[in-house]
């Protein structure tokens, strides 16, 4: 193929996404409707619209109505049609959509659907980072605040890719804070997601020594698995091209950090399945699993010093021997369970930073400490 010939074919790529997009966000009406479906045949493109309340409705029935990719073939998008009574819209496109040499790959068309569905994930892991009196702060100091917290997630994702460890962490922000979670799904993105953590952590107990304690944040944070549904916010009138999330695990979060000192790291206990045969894993062996995956990040640069180790360990109160995880109740009468984390960052010439808290340091938390069942990582939060 020329030059020429190429510059053409991206030309007629580009004013085909343009177009599909166009039809998109015309039928989506301010999110009145989301894509359900679609398919492709040739240079021909369908897609199936209905209402989010239709949509969510079926799912039971229809689970890939939420999950997984929109992209159909021929039969399961008549049946989707079908069941949700939509008139298929179908479109040309000025070019052939397939797998082949020469043709444009279905995928380019998922990412942009994405934005015009509302999804359902099974299993992601979510951290929760919570500025400690933040209304307290005067606006100037609440701004810088927020913008040391991000500039300490942006830097834990580049070290970790930097490691080649894949990560891309989104957030959505709760005023105070924000949830982070990594884009990637499955049990490795979520060990990376425990790893950004520690890393956004460290960074911002060496920017609080260093700098300004006023204009950097004291944090709280809590870290869980569960499930969620992921949507894009309007604005204006356009879907935004970031997720939000909402779903059991952003509420176990809440509930969680809610109780939380200042300084102290909660993860929620939470059995994480790891696919196909592999069978699950529950807290403590994640925690053991991310320590092996951090021995890899052995020579990165923390607070211009080597990282030697990253160590996670769970505590319990001195009358208490063998694991400790605490109960916390919520305003509707649930019951979540969360582990009380410490963490070592040991690097190169420094003394060890030590992150979250101790046990002796945990007498303001009011959360009820039992021993560990393990068979309770399977439970739901339970009333009462």
């Amino acid at each position: 193929m020329s030059e020429a010939d190429a510059a053409r074919q991206q030309d007629a790529v580009r004013q085909g996404m343009r177009e599909i997009d166009f039809v998109l966000h015309s039928s989506w009406r301010l999110g009145k409707t989301i894509v359900a479906g679609w398919s492709h045949e040739g240079s021909r493109a369908s897609f199936c619209f209905s209402e989010p309340y239709t949509v969510l409705g079926s799912a039971e029935e229809l689970p890939r109505l939420v999950r997984g990719r929109r992209l159909m073939d021929a039969a399961n998008f008549a049946e989707t049609c079908k069941l949700l009574r939509a008139r298929p819209l179908t479109m040309d496109l000025p070019f052939t959509v397939g797998t082949a040499k020469g043709e444009v790959s279905p995928l380019l068309i998922e990412n942009l659907v994405k934005r015009y569905t509302i999804s359902a994930t099974e299993s992601r892991a979510v951290i929760l980072f919570d500025i400690v009196s933040f209304s307290k702060h005067s606006p100037l100091e609440q701004v810088a605040q927020l913008s040391s917290l991000e500039y300490s997630i942006n830097s834990a994702a580049k070290r970790l890719n930097q490691a080649g460890l894949r990560t891309e962490l989104a957030r959505s922000t709760v005023g105070d804070g924000f949830y982070v979670w990594n884009r990637s799904e499955g049990p490795d993105a979520d060990l990376r997601s425990w790893l950004a953590l520690l890393l956004i952590l460290a960074d911002n107990a060496l920017a609080r020594q260093k700098g300004n304690a006023k204009l950097v944040p004291t944090l709280r944070a809590a870290f869980a698995v569960g499930s969620h549904f992921s949507y894009h916010q309007v604005e204006g009138t356009t879907p935004r091209g970031f997720e939000y999330i909402v779903g059991e695990v952003t509420i176990t979060l809440a509930r969680i950090i809610a109780k939380a000192l200042p300084g102290q790291i909660l993860i929620g206990q939470f059995q994480r399945e790891l696919g196909g045969t592999a069978g699950s894993i529950e807290t403590f062996g994640f925690l053991a699993r991310a320590e092996q995956i951090a021995a890899g990040l052995s020579g990165l640069d923390v607070g211009h010093a080597s990282l030697l180790g990253l160590r996670s360990r769970t505590t319990s109160p001195g009358d208490k021997s063998g694991p400790t995880v605490y109960r916390i109740g919520d305003k509707h009468g649930y019951t979540h369970q969360a582990f009380n984390a410490r963490v070592t960052v040991d690097r190169e010439n420094c003394e060890p930073l030590m992150l979250g808290l101790a046990s002796a340091d945990l007498a303001g938390f009011t959360a009820e400490p039992t021993p560990y069942d393990p068979k309770a990582a399977f439970r739901r939060p339970t009333a009462g």
